[in-house]
């Protein structure tokens, strides 16, 4: 079969789309420890500075003391409404605190906010120790998130991240690559999160309790939503920010990673160069659908000549708007009726400026019969003279 063996190029994409669009880098290294930009969703890295070295991580822990807790949550072990019952150490936890006191009772949802919106410190550790019985028993059960996530690099002491005199075995580490990982799983498992971190200010009038949000970027940069500060002397000032991207091409979500700046103003414009580089200059598209036939192969022996070809998974990425993506698909050697339904025929090659970044199967999607022996010849002297 002449045909079978076809290799089909396509060029889905060499595209422009405005002409105000600006191509730019960026080089936000100086003066900071690692950076991270990427998309939620595929887990794309879109900008990258020193990801894979294991850094104190300061107050960015609490993103494991959430999980953590909201894993019992979802699994009805605890309920954001319980009644938590301040403990002598929780309130006398020292750095940013959110202000609670020995034996009093706090719903543990007011502790979360305490913890995630003004980084309160006292919080932190009682929802651990309303959670694990014990901080020590939380900080176990952090580890242990952290290896089941395949968070190599992570490494608990408390479920804070305040240093025990600022000695190296008193710190929180994780690598910002591993924060990423973390960041990824949390909004992803528990989206909900970003409703409390999307909050500019902290307000309970019933402790009269008024307080700005430790994230700088809330209102400063449109539709940043979250995620978490940090800064100890060794992290220094640390910032996992996210937003949505919304427009033609462009639904997806970035998360960005400061770690290590040395100014507060130098957390904030890195992190908005960061966040308007992935804005301004990535787009997502969907590369593959199930739905949607990539090609038609001729079957000289199929009850229909020409039948649908369909990838087998579904594929989106995001890329930089000046990319080129072409797709390849190259077929078995013998593909011959009859075939049945999600039967690989041959491989679909994706290619960003020629450069092979995924394959996926190719397949038909219904059952293929074979043609009688009448239509075969009756195709067979057709094609004898064309």
């Amino acid at each position: 079969m002449k045909k079978i063996r076809k290799t089909l190029s396509l060029c889905l994409l060499i595209i422009m789309l405005t002409n105000t669009v600006v191509f730019a880098n960026i080089n936000i290294n100086e003066n900071i420890k690692g950076a991270l930009l990427g998309d939620l969703e595929t887990g794309e890295i879109l900008y990258e500075y020193n990801i894979n070295q294991q850094l104190a991580i300061a107050s960015i822990t609490k993103l494991m003391t959430y999980t953590i807790m909201m894993d019992k949550v979802s699994q009805g072990e605890i309920s954001l409404d319980d009644d938590v019952v301040i403990s002598g150490h929780a309130a006398a936890t020292e750095g940013s605190n959110f202000g609670i006191l020995s034996g009093e009772t706090i719903k543990l949802r007011t502790l979360v906010k305490g913890m995630l919106i003004t980084s309160g410190n006292d919080c932190a550790t009682a929802i651990a120790e309303y959670v694990g019985k014990t901080q020590d028993n939380f900080v176990s059960m952090m580890n242990a998130k952290a290896s089941e996530l395949g968070l190599l690099s992570a490494s608990f002491i408390n479920p804070h991240g305040l240093p025990i005199n600022d000695e190296e075995t008193g710190q929180n580490y994780m690598s910002v690559s591993d924060l990423y990982k973390l960041s990824r799983h949390v909004l992803s498992t528990y989206p909900e999160i970003l409703e409390i971190t999307k909050q500019p200010e902290l307000i309970i009038v019933e402790r009269n309790f008024s307080r700005a949000a430790t994230n700088p970027i809330l209102g400063i940069v449109e539709g940043a939503d979250g995620l978490k500060t940090g800064y100890t002397d060794k992290a220094g000032i640390c910032l996992i920010s996210t937003m949505p991207v919304k427009g033609e091409n462009k639904d997806f979500r970035l998360i960005g990673i400061i770690l290590g700046a040395q100014t507060h103003e130098d957390r904030l414009n890195k992190t908005i160069e960061l966040l308007n580089y992935g804005k301004d200059n990535f787009i997502k598209l969907e590369l593959t659908d199930v739905n949607e036939p990539v090609d038609k192969v001729y079957i000289s022996n199929s009850k229909i000549e020409k039948v649908n070809v369909y990838p087998a998974s579904d594929l989106s990425k995001v890329i930089k708007t000046q990319d080129v993506v072409t797709t390849k698909i190259t077929y078995n050697e013998s593909v011959k009726a009859p075939l049945s339904k999600d039967e690989i025929i041959g491989t679909i090659s994706i290619y960003v400026n020629g450069e092979e970044i995924e394959k996926i199967d190719a397949k038909v999607n219904e059952n293929i019969e074979k043609a009688n022996i009448l239509v075969r010849i009756a195709r067979f002297f057709r094609n004898l003279f064309n």
